[in-house]
């Protein structure tokens, strides 16, 4: 196999390997519930989650047999979608797809010949998290960030300088603030049941701050 060809095969196994072992169906549950009520979602959840996950695929293939680069842009944007998903709705961010994002990254840096700078990236601004967690939860006896949201610092990382990184987490903070302000005008003292969903936060950012510099 190519070497470009070998790239699209990790990239589309990595893929394949997070759809199948992450909640897929459980995102797609909590998007068609609303729409549809219990009976049809019940029913059509299966179809939908394999043609979503079928979809996903094929187009990170199909992308690739032009540009390996692109195809894995592709599957980086379809595992923020679900993390993204999943985190607005349970507040949860699976390690299956965290981790999935994590060996995309790495194959990031292995493409560009750049894998310690890559490992650098993926682990200074996720220890730094991590420390932070940790005082804060022994000085305040309260979880103020999921480690779900570490391990995503970390795959994100991977794709930014360290600059950015940080740049992404304190966006992603004002962001969330904006979203727990908005919802504490608009829904009063119900607004403070609901938790701010940082991943989320952290992944829309994360593709907006791709658009001035796209994956190469």
């Amino acid at each position: 196999m190519t070497g470009p060809m070998l790239q699209v095969a990790l990239i589309a196994g990595v893929l394949i390997a997070s759809l199948l072992t992450g909640p897929l169906q459980i995102v797609v549950r909590g998007v068609m519930r609303p729409q549809l009520g219990p009976h049809r979602t019940r029913r059509w959840h299966g179809p939908v989650s394999a043609g979503i996950a079928g979809g996903m695929v094929v187009a990170v293939i199909a992308t690739g047999l032009s540009d390996p680069a692109i195809a894995l842009g592709a599957a980086v944007l379809c595992l923020l979608l679900l993390l993204a998903v999943i985190d607005w709705q349970w507040r949860w961010l699976p390690l299956e797809w965290t981790a999935g994002l994590i060996a995309l990254a790495l194959i990031f840096g292995w493409q560009g010949q750049m894998l310690p700078m890559v490992l650098a990236q993926m682990a200074v601004p996720a220890v730094t998290l991590l420390n932070i967690r940790q005082v804060t939860l022994w000085v305040l006896q309260k979880e103020a960030m999921g480690l779900g949201d570490i391990w995503l610092i970390a795959g994100l990382g991977g794709f930014l300088a360290l600059h950015q990184s940080f740049l992404l987490i304190g966006l992603a903070a004002l962001s969330g603030l904006a979203e727990l302000l908005i919802r504490q005008v608009f829904q009063g003292k119900t607004a403070r049941q609901r938790a701010v969903s940082y991943g989320t936060h952290l992944c829309l950012i994360f593709v907006s701050m791709r658009n001035f510099t796209p994956i190469p």
